[in-house]
Order: C-alpha cells, then sequence, then structure tokens
C-alpha cells in the first residue's frame, strides 16, 4: 500500500480485516488530429469622403469578421432618440433636403437597413425611394424587391414583386407586393411561405395574403392552399405559424397509425399557450373501430405550486359497447413556507402533494397506450399526503400523513395480480438530532459533518384496508381484510468522520404491535408484534493516489483510489412466523443492501443476523473535475449463524453461507459506457444474478445499447396469512435488450429495439423505426409489437410527417423513439439562428 496515501493526509489508526488487490488494465491508441489556420488578408484602403459627408470604408470584395466590440448588445434605443447613418459610392443633392445616393446605397437607422443601387431620400417628407436591388432588413428578417419606398422614421412603405426570409424559422417566400405598416408588421398581397431553400421547394403555402408581426412573432395567412411536391394537400381559410422558437397556440403535427387493437389511428394534437408558465395540449384522436375519444393535459409551474393533469375521454367504445376513461393529477405545493433551489421546501415549510390516476377498465393501457412500457401497466394508484418540518425548539421534529388508494388491473386472466392493501391513513413524526450540514466555510466548497451523538426516533401508525372486487377480483394480498399497525424505531450512533476514514457504531431497536380482522374469524392465527434490538459497526477507508500512466489515454490528471469497508450486525431472533405482512418485501441483494443489517425493505420483517460484510471499491476519478470515469466493487457478507427469519415464516434449513458480490461501471471519454453486476453462489456454483449493460455513443444520433439480465429466484414458502403458495425455485428472468439509432445516410436515420426472452423462447417487444429529414421536411415511421399479456399481441404502426417551422412539435413517433431507445436524438432538431447572424 506505499504507492497509496490516506485521502487527506488522515492518520488515524483502523483495523483492517481483509486486504484485497485491484489488477487494472487499460490499453490506448491515441489519435491525434492537427489543424491549421491562417490570418485574412489585410484590408485595402480606406476610399476618400466626399464632401461634407464621410463614406464607410471601402472592403472591395474582400469580407471582414466585425470585432468583438462591434457585436455587443447594448440598451434598447427608441427610434426618435436614434440616428440616421447614410452612405454609397457617390452623394449630391442638397444636404436635409434632397440626397441622392448612387452606388451600394445604405440608409440605417436602430438596426434597420435600406438598401438599393439608388436611393432618393427626401428629410422633409420622410420618404427614401429605392430603385434597384432594394433591400430591407430588421433583424432576422429580410426583403428584397426591384424597387420600393418607405418612410424612415414612421417606418411605413411598400415594395414590388419582394422576396423575404425569416432567418428565426427559416422561413421565406415571395410576394405580389409587401406593404410595411410600421417597424414590426408587415403585410404581403398574393403570397407563397415556406422553410424550404428556394432550390428545392418540396411544401409551401400559397395564400391570397399574408401578415408578418415580428412583435408577436407570428405569421398569419388567410385563404391558404398548402402543397407537397406540388400535389395540394391542404386548404384552410385562416391559419397562423410562428417566426421563432417560442411556444405559442396552433396546431401540432398530426400523428396517422394503423393499430391491431384500434384500426386507423389519427391524433392531430392543438397546442393551447395561456402563459409562460401554463400551457393546455389537446388530443383529439379518431379510431375507427372504437370510435371518437378526447384527451387533454394541462401543466403548471408556479413558485408556490407545480403539476400536470392529463385525462382521456371514449364516450362509446364500438368494441365493447361501454364509456371508457382515465385521469392522471400529479402536483406537488408548498402551502407556507419558503421554497429553497430547485422547488425544495425549506426547513419550517409545510408543503403536500397529489399523485391521482385511475382507468375505467383493466384492458384499457393495453388497448389505448401508444407506447411499450404503458401497454404493460397493471396499477394504478390514488394518494394525497403532506409534511411539515417544526420549527423552534421542535425543529428537529418533521411530522406527516398520506392516504393511497391501489387500482390494481387484471389484464391477463391467466396471471392475476396480487393487490395491495389500501393505506387509510399513514401518520409518521421522525426525530433527528443532527439536522443537514450546512457551509462551514467563505468559499462555500465544504460542508460540516456531523459529529457528536446522533439519535434518530420515528413513530409510524398506519391502518390497512382491503375490500374483494374492487381491484376487478384482484387475490387478497393476505387473510385480513383490515388492521392497525404501529412502528416504533429508535437509534443511537456516534459517528466518527473524517476525509481519510470513518467509523460508525449505531445501536437501534423497532417495537411493532397490531390490531387485525382476518376475513374468516380463527381462520389464521391472532397477528403477532414483535420488538427487536439491532447492534451494527460501519468502518471504511479511503486512500488514493496519481495515476499519471492514464493521463495519455484520458488526456487528463487521474487518480485511483481504494476504499475498504468493514460492515458487521447483529440482531438477536425472534419468531416472526405469525406477523402478518401489509408492506414488506425483500431487499434483494445488491451494493446497498448487502451494507444493511435488515434484509428486508418495510416494516414488517426484522431479520435475524449475525454477519460481517468485507468490501472494496477502487475508483478511477479525474483530479481535477472529480468526475468519476470507472469504479469496481467486490464484497462479500459472510454469516455465523444462519439466518431464520423468512418472508413467509421461520426458514426450515437455515445456512450461513453467503453469496459473493462484483459490479463495475466504466465511463470512457464520453461515448462509451458499460455497467455490470453479478451475485455468485459458491454452493450453487453458479451466479444467481446477473445484469450487463452498454452503450457506445460516439457522436449526436449516434447510439447502440446492450443489456442483459438472468436471475435465478430461491424456492417461496407458503404462507397463509400472506396468501402465498409454495413457488420452487428456477429462473425467473434470462432476457436481452438492444436498442439503437444510426444514420444510414445524411437524410435517413434507423433506429430499432429488440427485446427477447430466452426461458419462453419469444419475442417481448419489438421496435423499427425510421426518420428522413430534407431540407424543410422530416418524415417519421414506426413499427411496434409487444406482448402485453399471455392471450394479446399488440401491433401498431406509427407516422407523420413535420413540416419544419410549420408543425414541429407533439409527434407520438417521437415519444415512442425516446421511451424506447436510450439515447435517441431527433435528427430534425434546429439550429437556434444567432443574433449576429444576418449582421450587417
Amino acid at each position: 500500500m506505499s504507492h497509496y496515501r490516506r485521502r487527506a493526509g488522515f492518520r488515524a489508526p483502523l483495523f483492517l480485516v481483509v486486504t484485497l488487490r485491484l489488477l487494472m488494465g487499460v490499453a490506448v491508441f491515441p489519435v491525434a488530429l492537427e489543424a491549421s489556420a491562417q490570418a485574412p488578408a489585410a484590408p485595402p484602403p480606406v476610399s476618400q469622403a466626399t464632401q461634407n459627408f464621410t463614406l464607410l470604408p471601402d472592403r472591395g470584395n474582400v469580407t471582414v469578421l466585425k470585432l468583438d466590440d462591434q457585436l455587443r448588445v447594448g440598451k434598447p434605443i427608441a427610434d426618435g432618440d436614434a440616428l440616421i447613418f447614410i452612405s454609397s459610392d457617390v452623394i449630391d443633392g442638397v444636404v436635409d433636403r434632397d440626397m441622392h445616393l448612387k452606388g451600394r446605397a445604405q440608409i440605417r437607422r436602430n438596426g434597420a437597413v435600406l438598401k438599393a443601387d439608388e436611393i432618393t431620400y427626401n428629410p422633409d417628407t420622410d420618404i427614401a425611394d429605392l430603385l434597384g436591388n432594394a433591400e430591407l432588413s430588421k433583424g432576422n428578417t429580410i426583403f428584397k424587391g426591384p424597387k420600393g419606398q418607405f418612410k424612415v422614421d414612421a417606418r411605413e412603405g411598400f415594395m414590388e414583386t419582394p422576396t423575404y426570409e425569416l432567418r428565426d424559422t427559416r422561413g421565406n417566400g415571395s410576394a405580389k407586393k409587401l406593404t410595411v405598416e410600421n417597424s414590426d408588421i408587415f403585410i404581403f398581397d398574393k403570397a407563397i411561405y415556406t422553410t424550404c431553400t428556394p432550390e428545392n421547394m418540396d411544401w409551401y403555402f400559397a395564400a391570397s395574403s399574408l401578415e408578418i408581426d415580428n412583435e408577436q412573432k407570428e405569421i398569419v395567412g388567410t385563404h391558404g392552399v398548402m402543397r407537397f411536391f406540388d400535389v395540394p394537400i391542404a386548404y384552410v381559410p385562416y391559419f397562423t405559424a410562428p417566426t421563432s422558437g417560442k411556444r405559442r397556440t396552433g396546431l401540432l403535427a398530426p400523428v396517422v397509425g394503423s393499430n391491431s387493437n384500434n384500426g386507423l389511428d389519427v391524433t392531430v394534437s392543438y397546442y393551447v399557450n395561456i402563459a409562460p408558465n401554463r400551457d393546455l395540449l389537446l388530443l383529439p384522436r379518431e379510431m375507427n373501430h372504437r370510435g371518437f375519444m378526447l384527451g387533454a393535459s394541462y401543466r403548471f409551474l408556479e413558485r408556490e405550486y407545480s403539476g400536470v393533469a392529463t385525462g382521456e375521454y371514449l364516450p362509446y367504445d364500438e368494441q365493447t359497447g361501454t364509456n371508457r376513461w382515465k385521469y392522471d393529477w400529479q402536483q406537488r405545493q408548498i402551502f407556507t413556507g419558503g421554497v429553497g433551489p430547485g422547488g425544495v421546501p425549506l426547513p419550517g415549510s409545510w408543503s403536500g402533494y397529489v399523485n391521482m390516476a385511475r382507468v375505467s377498465d383493466s384492458l384499457y393501457p393495453t388497448n389505448f397506450s401508444q407506447n411499450i412500457a404503458g401497454q404493460v401497466t397493471s396499477q394504478f394508484r390514488q394518494e394525497a399526503g403532506t409534511a411539515i418540518q417544526l420549527t423552534g425548539e421542535l425543529s428537529n421534529w418533521v411530522v406527516g400523513a398520506k392516504v393511497a388508494n391501489f387500482q390494481t388491473l387484471q389484464p391477463d386472466p391467466n396471471n392475476l395480480v396480487q393487490a395491495p392493501y389500501n393505506i387509510l391513513p399513514n401518520i409518521t413524526a421522525a426525530y433527528n438530532s443532527q439536522l443537514s450540514p450546512v457551509v462551514s466555510d467563505a468559499s462555500g466548497k465544504y460542508l460540516a459533518l456531523p459529529t457528536g451523538l446522533k439519535t434518530t426516533f420515528s413513530t409510524d401508525y398506519t391502518h390497512f384496508a382491503y375490500a374483494l372486487g374492487s381491484n376487478f377480483n384482484a387475490p387478497p394480498p393476505g387473510a385480513y381484510t383490515q388492521a392497525d399497525r404501529t412502528v416504533v424505531k429508535g437509534a443511537l450512533s456516534l459517528p466518527q468522520i473524517t476525509p481519510g476514514y470513518y467509523i460508525t457504531p449505531t445501536v437501534s431497536f423497532q417495537s411493532n404491535t397490531y390490531n387485525a380482522t382476518p376475513y374468516v374469524s380463527g381462520s389464521v392465527p391472532v397477528a403477532q408484534g414483535f420488538m427487536i434490538p439491532t447492534f451494527s459497526l460501519d468502518s471504511g477507508m479511503a486512500f488514493e493516489r496519481d495515476v499519471s500512466e492514464l493521463k495519455g489515454f484520458f488526456g487528463r490528471d487521474m487518480l485511483l483510489t481504494m476504499e475498504p469497508r468493514a460492515f458487521y450486525a447483529f440482531t438477536p431472533y425472534q419468531s416472526q412466523a405469525n406477523t402478518p405482512i401489509f408492506d414488506t418485501a425483500d431487499a434483494g441483494f445488491g451494493v446497498s443492501q448487502i451494507f444493511t443489517a435488515n434484509t428486508f425493505i418495510g416494516n414488517d420483517r426484522v431479520a435475524d443476523t449475525n454477519a460481517a460484510t468485507l468490501g472494496l471499491t477502487s475508483r478511477m476519478i479525474e483530479a481535477n473535475t472529480g468526475a468519476e470515469r470507472a469504479n469496481v466493487t467486490l464484497a462479500q457478507k459472510q454469516q455465523f449463524t444462519g439466518q431464520k427469519v423468512g418472508l413467509n415464516g421461520n426458514i426450515v434449513s437455515p445456512t450461513t453461507y453467503s453469496d459473493t458480490l462484483g459490479s463495475a461501471s466504466v465511463r470512457l471519454l464520453g461515448n462509451f459506457s458499460a455497467d455490470m453486476f453479478g451475485q455468485y453462489n459458491t454452493q450453487l456454483n453458479r451466479f444467481v444474478q446477473t445484469t450487463v449493460g452498454a452503450s457506445w455513443r460516439p457522436t449526436p444520433g449516434r447510439s447502440l445499447n446492450f443489456g442483459y439480465r438472468n436471475v435465478w429466484s430461491p424456492p417461496i414458502q407458503a404462507s397463509a396469512q400472506n396468501n402465498q403458495t409454495y413457488t420452487p425455485s428456477a429462473t425467473t428472468t434470462d432476457q436481452y435488450n438492444i436498442s439503437g439509432q444510426w444514420p444510414l445516410t445524411r437524410e435517413v436515420s434507423l433506429l430499432g429495439r429488440w427485446g427477447y426472452d430466452a426461458l419462453t423462447t419469444r419475442t417481448l417487444n419489438t421496435l423499427v423505426g425510421l426518420e428522413w429529414t430534407r431540407d424543410c421536411w422530416t418524415f417519421r415511421g414506426a413499427y411496434t409489437q409487444a406482448v402485453n399479456t399471455s392471450i394479446i399481441t399488440t401491433t401498431q404502426v406509427l407516422f407523420q410527417i413535420e413540416f419544419r417551422g410549420f408543425a414541429s412539435a407533439g409527434s407520438n413517433p417521437v415519444d415512442i423513439m425516446k421511451l424506447n431507445v436510450p439515447g435517441y436524438l431527433p435528427t430534425s432538431e434546429p439550429i437556434p439562428p444567432s443574433i449576429y447572424e444576418n449582421y450587417q
């Protein structure tokens, strides 16, 4: 260990039980690409000025970049306070009366520019006549034509047969005549609007009249005919479109598809921009096998509260003859007190939340969801809760309450889903003698770590209830109709924490009492409570060293750490065979669970244990930024006495063997990442849990993902109290997932996902998508197939045409691709224009 140093130089003694050595090797083949730059040629001499006027420098055909000082944005200036600048090759006439500008003539005022071959300007009448290559530009809006007339101060005028360009949305077109009403409103007669380049007019709108409002950032047209490859596809008597990237009210891109459940499926979304912090999305949907459905989603955001409310309603389903619906309401709110960064309630605040979701029937998600995850949803909850952190002498206390009702769906009659108990209500109170760490230095970089004796105490009262038939005849979760449970927990710990090591002894206890009512009196023993103490000792060290040999691979200084950890826990055995289960399950076996005293999560079980866990973690960290590039963890728990308490009763033949756990994670250069986890059982001589995931994303729009998971489940004991039948040990999961996105050409991108179950030798889900992006439009198509239940497989085809700058949001194919292909990036994402893009 001589190559390593204790972190921050601490040398407090700590007994190390086991020494593990991690060998790590990397191979690098860096490729460097050198580039060179050349300074521009010196500008030509400045031309001479005519009498009484100063002309702009004549650069000839040389393009010279503006200096940074000239590009800085200053405070807005009113038109009445702005100066007028005039330039041309030749200027004659009478100053302030009648000026004739010839040759590259320009008039500039407050960001607006008039250009022409010749300009005649009379300051008395404020009229400027432009002749030959007339041009008016303001901001990112440009108008060009053979001639025009404008009032410079009033910002009024007209232009004959103009062409125009709106750089904010890449919109452009032509018209018979342009009328400028003021500095922000431009009206066209017999106009054409498109976002295609003039050389590639794949689609365009031909309108009787067109109005561009730069203040409202919108374009308004009347009697418009939309043509796609010169084929008329739509007529609208009135339409609007944005001229910037800001949100605004209007139609979104329609989605058309075919579904094995619904037939032809068409959704035309309408977006309502109510306010900067509120909006509404209307989702009318027509399904020729089922009928017309109306959906809506309302979002709101305030400092004290935020949320989203969504609903769908089908008045009459032609397949079932019933009305079908869904609602989902989520909200977070601060009733009193302040709000910190990210909306986190400040100490002393009273907050609350609502999470309400419900559907009309068990098959609703299967029939109407348009993504793979939503089609297999089997449970919705209706939950509301509140919490308050007390102040003053009670500032260490947090009090909360909640109620929760669960709706469990039964879409598969061959695989019934067990419903949980409803919580009506749950009341908690928790005490912590040590508050959150506070900033301990003036720089704000370091926290004062908690020291000294730490005391925690909590009480939890819950009333559980379950009614038969309320969850579509789901199997009841236990033998009780209702029960009252009171849980009291307390702990004393003495943490000693330094940057180099830590050691934390803890003594704790948990006490449970029950009052339960079974469905059938006398069918199960009286619910038994318990009071059980626990002692644990958690300790660890941190060593680090510089690894200069890796700088050539990563291109930066790296640190390698070695972090041994030892954890011991003792909990005496107490039978819990007659203790019911309401909200408890096995915690599983992972990096976080192996260093805990209790192998269960929830409040109904406390595992007996007499075991020590030894582990070692090694990390590869960027020295300057602290970013973690790789980590490896090895750990093993050694039980000195076998665990007797099981989830469904006492374990018949407890053993002292322990599985070995290993995990690794790698993040290389931001392009490749991999995660691995394994649990090895020495008695069975096999991996009982294996997870492998990898992702490669070399550039935006290119990604490949792979995932594999295998789980062997031990036998499950039978329990009358929990309505659990005996289940033998078996491999319960053996699945593969492959997904990715890759461009085939500069215009065509292919993406897909494939999920395979090796146990049933069948494909679980398939997604094949295509994006074809041209200059001003994008075609998206997606084919999905998913096994929803043992008797239902859903197949759907969705496609959409998005016209850039005219309908460019709210597309379901994009939603499906984002949910099912990690790293997916739409190929039509626009690049925001710079405010200097049209700088003159």
